[in-house]
């Protein structure tokens, strides 16, 4: 029964894919954004289930009383980004867009502290998250002529070699993160290159045993290593993204680069980019995916919950 429901799981994201593709073809680029803030506000209307307890969590981590109006305020605006997000990257991938109208659509701050850390001759690792359209930024970098790639994942319901397709389209190399030690090889060898390196950990990793467990925006869960002993291997940079406006253009700041502690442990490294990402992501809280199944699907910490049910009944 549980493999059934799996299955029709995976069938009904498979559709979804599929139907958000065509979605994108009839809307065209250009359109696609508002569609995508169109969708993301009745999907927040209508999953009321779902919305009540990722307003729990975000309540307790903003440290408000669940029924504050900014609670709300941040959900809100947190589907409608992110769903917009969403399409606009699958319109980016499907078929390649011009690229002054896609250029159009990004803006980018602290690009001094990237061409800095270039210089050097290692590469350089760009930290963003789950917070808007963060492959607009690697394809502006990528349209300025700079050497970019992208660590990625293949979801079930994606057409398979989707994104692999749509990254050579703008001459971006991609790094498939489930092919393992291979892909680890792969990420070494672009470093070396002194290619730009787009990485992110905000999702946590499926199985605990692969992760090194934190506390993450209120929930302690397990957290990816692979970016620290990244870094560590190739001594490569590390430049936190944040995500800072998501009005008429993305906007992206990437900032001067985390400075390691000498001697320190491989999971004291991976706490400060862990914190290093949290703290760009409650900068701006109503940017970032709440409802991504990774993070929502973990309970809140207990003495988070505890200190937000003690608030609760003030």
């Amino acid at each position: 029964m549980a493999s059934l429901r799996l299955r029709i799981r995976r069938q009904r994201r498979r559709l979804m894919f599929l139907t958000a593709r065509t979605l994108v073809r009839w809307a065209g680029f250009a359109r696609v954004r508002g569609l995508g803030r169109f969708l993301g506000g009745l999907q927040f209307l209508f999953a009321r289930q779902d919305r009540q307890r990722q307003a729990e969590d975000l309540a307790a981590v903003l440290g408000k009383p669940q029924v504050d109006a900014k609670v709300e305020s941040v959900l809100r605006e947190a589907y409608r980004v992110n769903t917009a997000a969403v399409l606009e990257i699958l319109a980016m991938f499907d078929r390649k867009q011009d690229s002054v109208l896609s250029d159009s659509r990004c803006e980018i701050d602290g690009l001094e502290h990237l061409q800095e850390a270039l210089a050097k001759g290692r590469g350089a690792i760009l930290l963003p998250s789950h917070a808007g359209n963060g492959a607009a930024l690697a394809l502006r970098l990528a349209h300025q002529g700079r050497p970019v790639s992208v660590v990625y994942k293949q979801s079930r319901m994606m057409t398979a070699g989707f994104f692999e397709r749509g990254f050579t389209l703008y001459g971006i190399e991609g790094i498939l993160a489930n092919e393992g030690i291979k892909a680890y090889g792969k990420m070494l060898g672009a470093l070396r290159k002194g290619r730009i390196l787009f990485v992110m950990l905000d999702q946590g990793t499926k199985m605990a045993q692969d992760g090194v467990m934190l506390r993450f925006l209120g929930k302690d869960m397990p957290m990816s290593a692979g970016p620290a002993q990244l870094a560590r291997h190739s001594n490569a940079p590390v430049l936190p993204v944040a995500t800072i406006g998501a009005d008429s253009a993305w906007r992206f700041r990437i900032d001067a680069p985390l400075t390691r502690v000498a001697g320190a442990s491989l999971e004291a490294d991976t706490e400060q980019l862990v914190r290093a990402t949290e703290q760009r992501i409650l900068e701006q809280p109503q940017l970032w995916s709440w409802q991504h199944r990774r993070w929502r699907n973990f309970p809140l910490a207990v003495d988070v919950a505890s200190r937000a049910r003690e608030g609760a009944l003030r």
